[in-house]
């Protein structure tokens, strides 16, 4: 019977670890369509439902200088549009999916932090 307890525990929290850490995430391009999109300015990233477009907005309306974002509450796609498209300015997009309380970034299935991601696809 402890066994059984144990057993059941432990799946109940590896799925809820497992949906805490897909609610903090966002998914990204794959990592072709990002080296495109160092060279383009636009991205596109999954934030998750837990967001609403006011949230979005809200955040995005401190970015304007950076870039702009249209987002779709029915797909929860964030499309970003660089004003400039340089390191800098790249940088600031990881603030605004911080401020939007995603902690990491799923690429091609592989879940890496936000710094990593600037790190290795933004900078």
């Amino acid at each position: 019977m402890r066994t059984l307890f144990l057993s059941v525990l432990t799946v109940v929290s590896m799925v809820t670890m497992s949906y805490a850490q897909e609610i903090n995430s966002a998914k990204a391009q794959s990592k072709t369509e990002l080296i495109s999109s160092k060279e383009t300015g636009n991205y596109s990233f999954i934030l998750g439902n837990k967001l609403t477009a006011d949230e979005v907005a809200k955040n995005a309306q401190y970015y304007v200088h950076y870039f702009t974002v249209v987002y779709s509450e029915k797909t929860n796609e964030a499309k970003i549009t660089m004003v400039t498209n340089d390191e800098k300015n790249r940088h600031v997009v990881v603030r605004f999916l911080t401020a939007c309380g995603i902690q990491n970034v799923i690429i091609d299935g592989r879940t890496i932090s936000t710094e990593e991601f600037y790190i290795n696809f933004m900078k």
